[in-house]
């Protein structure tokens, strides 16, 4: 082993040696090849029940569950793609686009509450929240229309189905939007 790599390898275990939680240490590496923007992929042993994504090809690192990793399958994404957009720990996503894309304010209320069903996707499994949720990031984010807001998401298009009272759930088109739109922050 070249000196350089024994030092790095020493390093890293020097680090990781006093966690004894497995789970967390294999979390931590992920996230720092995430940053490096290398895949993160291999930290998961083959058939790991880790996270129970089954082996999707587009993120297969066990983090995923199995509707999310196959939304992602479906429209080409990895898990780094996802790793720029939403920070996943544990039970907990969230939405940390730097922007929302849209060139009218309707558009970005739209994206909004299409990038929080896919948080809910990636969390639940179900890309179903309630509108309170949605319109919290909104304000988060900046994307809140203030005059009109509630106008816009009563006519959402066909990304999402449901009204401010029930909630909202992501339809075929809005999930295939959603992806358009990690992709488009990606870049």
């Amino acid at each position: 082993m070249p000196d350089e790599l024994k030092n790095l390898v020493n390093g890293l275990y020097d680090l990781l040696s006093p966690v004894t939680d497995t789970d967390l240490r294999k979390r931590a590496i992920k996230s720092v090849l995430m940053m490096l923007g290398d895949d993160p992929g291999f930290v998961e042993r083959k058939g790991s029940p880790a996270g129970g994504s089954g082996g999707t090809g587009a993120g297969d690192d066990g983090e995923f569950n199995a509707k999310a990793a196959r939304w992602m399958q479906r429209n080409g994404l990895t898990a780094e793609q996802i790793g720029h957009v939403f920070h996943i720990d544990g039970d907990t996503v969230e939405l940390i686009a730097e922007r929302i894309p849209g060139s009218t304010q309707a558009e970005k209320v739209i994206n909004t509450y299409t990038l929080v069903g896919i948080c809910e996707l990636l969390r639940t499994g179900e890309a179903r929240f309630d509108d309170q949720l949605a319109r919290t990031q909104c304000e988060r984010m900046g994307t809140h229309g203030k005059t009109n807001h509630a106008k816009i998401v009563n006519a959402p298009g066909n990304v999402m189905t449901g009204s401010i009272k029930t909630g909202w759930t992501l339809t075929g088109p809005g999930l295939t939007a959603a992806a358009v739109l990690v992709k488009e922050l990606v870049g």
